[in-house]
């Protein structure tokens, strides 16, 4: 996987300014009681040759997982959810040093108590063609 489609999705997560403390990838973050953040991982699910010589597609998840206060209710997370729906519109594009990232689909699961949190879980498919 290349990682520029990694940093096309993370840096448009920070670039939609949601508000929220982002928990990423293997650096250390120690949640604060009571506030909500957001925890993010890509995964790369399937790679597969688009041509012949030059250029690969490459198929995966980008996952932000909501946790919000337990008891607070689930029209904030929900409407959280949409916002980032939202930036990331089904066949928007999100680059970084030229790669381009599209995501082509979007799943929300419904809210559960984990943990002290609120949780829903959002995953955006995505697909990128890489140059070879």
């Amino acid at each position: 996987m290349k990682i520029a489609v990694d940093q096309a999705l993370v840096s448009s997560f920070i670039a939609g300014a949601f508000g929220l403390p982002i928990a990423h990838e293997n650096l250390e973050y120690e949640p604060v009681k009571g506030t909500a953040y957001a925890e993010i991982t890509v995964f790369d699910s399937d790679k597969m040759p688009e041509t012949v010589n030059t250029c690969d597609r490459q198929l995966g998840i980008f996952q932000v997982i909501l946790r919000y206060p337990l008891n607070t209710g689930a029209v904030a997370a929900k409407t959280k959810a949409g916002q980032i729906f939202e930036h990331f519109k089904l066949y928007s594009i999100h680059e970084y040093s030229g790669q381009k990232v599209r995501i082509t689909e979007h799943r929300r699961s419904p809210g559960a108590p984990e943990e002290g949190w609120y949780k829903i879980v959002l995953r955006l498919s995505f697909m990128a063609f890489t140059a070879r």
